[in-house]
C-alpha cells in the first residue's frame, strides 16, 4: 500500500504573510489614531486661543464703557457742586438784603407782624446758610477731588442720551396732575413747565423756603401728587425730600429711577 501524502508537501503556506499583513494593519491603525490626536489636540489649542481673545475684547469693551459712564458721572457732579456753591452765594445775598429791609422797617416804625414775618424769614435764611456753610467743605474737597480725576482722563466724555419720562398706558388709572421733582447727588431740582428749576441742596432741604411754597403749592391742587425722578446717586435727596412730602404735607410721592445722567426729558407731558 502506498503512503499518503501530507496537504503540506505539495500546498503553499500563508503564515509568514498572513503575519506581516497583520503588522501592517496594526502599525496603520496606530499612525491614524495618533494622527487623529495630534489634528484633535491643534484644534483644541486653537479654539482656547480664540476664545481667549475674544474674552479680552470684551473685558476691554466693559472697561471702556465703564470709564466712559465714570467720566460723564464726574462731569455731571461737577457740574452740581458748581451750581452749589453758586446758590451759597445768592443765598449770603439775600440775607444781606434781608437785614437791609429789616433795619429800615424798624426805622419806620412798621407793624410788628410784619417785623416778625421778616425776622422769621431771616431766621429760616440763617439756618440755611449754616446748614450749607457745614456742606460746603466735604463739597469744595469733592469738586477738588472731581477735577483732578477729569483732568486725568485722556478721552472727553461723551453726552448721555435724554431720559424720556413716559405717561402711563391707556387704561391706568393715576393722578391728573404730577408735579416732578429732580433728585441728585447735590440735593434736588424742582421741575416747573418741563425744565429744571430751583435748585437746593440735601442739607437745607429741611429748612428752605421755596421747598415748603412748592409743597403747599402741590397740597392745594387737586387730584395731585409729587414723582420724585431719582438718580443713582440721589437717594439720600430723595429720602429727606420724600419724607417731608409724605409726613408733613400729606402728599401722594410716587418714584421714578433714571437709569443714566442724561437730561430729563418731559416733553410727553406737555399736553
Amino acid at each position: 500500500m502506498g503512503r499518503r501524502k501530507s496537504r503540506n508537501e505539495n500546498g503553499v503556506s500563508l503564515f509568514s504573510f498572513m503575519s506581516i499583513l497583520a503588522c501592517l494593519i496594526g502599525i496603520l491603525t496606530v499612525m491614524i489614531s495618533v494622527s487623529m490626536q495630534v489634528q484633535q489636540m491643534e484644534q483644541e489649542g486653537q479654539t482656547e486661543g480664540e476664545l481667549a481673545r475674544k474674552l479680552a475684547n470684551r473685558d476691554l469693551k466693559k472697561k471702556a464703557i465703564k470709564e466712559e459712564e465714570e467720566i460723564h458721572e464726574l462731569n455731571q457732579q461737577l457740574e452740581e457742586d458748581n451750581k452749589t456753591v453758586a446758590e451759597l452765594q445768592k443765598i449770603k445775598d439775600k440775607k444781606i438784603v434781608l437785614t437791609i429791609a429789616l433795619k429800615e422797617l424798624e426805622k419806620a416804625g412798621k407793624s410788628d407782624a410784619t417785623d416778625i414775618s421778616l425776622q422769621k424769614l431771616l431766621e429760616n435764611d440763617k439756618k440755611e446758610i449754616t446748614a450749607l456753610k457745614k456742606e460746603r467743605p466735604p463739597l469744595i474737597s469733592k469738586l477738588k477731588k472731581l477735577q483732578a480725576e477729569l483732568k486725568a482722563r485722556k478721552d472727553a466724555p461723551k453726552p448721555k442720551e435724554s431720559v424720556v419720562i413716559k405717561p402711563r398706558g391707556l387704561g391706568e388709572r393715576g393722578a391728573r396732575n404730577i408735579f416732578f421733582i429732580e433728585c441728585n447727588s447735590t440735593g434736588i431740582v424742582i421741575m416747573t413747565e418741563g425744565k429744571s428749576g430751583k435748585r437746593i441742596s440735601t442739607a437745607s432741604i429741611a429748612t428752605n423756603g421755596d421747598f415748603s411754597k412748592h409743597l403747599d403749592s402741590i397740597k392745594e391742587t387737586r387730584d395731585s401728587m409729587v414723582l420724585f425722578l431719582v438718580r443713582k446717586s440721589g437717594r439720600s435727596a430723595y429720602r429727606w425730600a420724600a419724607g417731608i412730602a409724605e409726613t408733613k404735607y400729606k402728599l401722594t410721592t410716587g418714584k421714578l429711577p433714571i437709569p443714566n445722567d442724561g437730561k430729563i426729558d418731559l416733553k410727553l407731558f406737555n399736553n
